[in-house]
């Protein structure tokens, strides 16, 4: 049984979108993981309060944008998900800055948003090219 082009779009955007989801998760477990870790290590003396207040509020603008960017592009609307996109890299560099102060490792910081964003991007592009293989043998 042949499925059409836009069936097989569908289903495997629908996959795609449940996949990426739990890789959101995954991705925010390990980062709070690690602010956890990070915090319990700075317990024992003062640390600026608002600016932990800030650093998760640019986590939490990061992860937004960058959810948000992703859907955006994987429905073809590219400009949308390009601002999106700008957003959560403005979030991730108010993190980085706001982590810096709190005396994280941002290095991990750095490391983390960029597997997330590579993991991401990757599945996208193996979104398209399963989409492009199933088009390209059928023609």
């Amino acid at each position: 049984m042949v499925v059409g082009d836009g069936r097989f779009r569908t289903r495997n955007v629908q996959v795609l979108r449940e996949a990426q989801n739990a890789l959101n998760i995954a991705f925010g477990a390990i980062l709070s993981a690690y602010v956890g870790n990070s915090l319990a290590e700075i317990d024992n003396r003062p640390f600026d309060h608002h600016a932990l207040a800030r650093f998760f509020i640019a986590v939490a603008v990061f992860i937004l944008g960058l959810c948000v960017a992703n859907s955006a592009i994987l429905r073809g609307e590219y400009r949308l998900g390009l601002i999106f996109a700008v957003l959560a890299a403005g979030g991730a560099t108010a993190a980085h800055h706001e982590g810096a102060i709190l005396g994280f490792e941002v290095i991990i910081l750095r490391v983390l948003a960029g597997c997330w964003i590579v993991a991401l991007v990757g599945s996208n592009v193996l979104l398209t090219a399963i989409t492009y293989l199933h088009h390209r043998k059928r023609t």
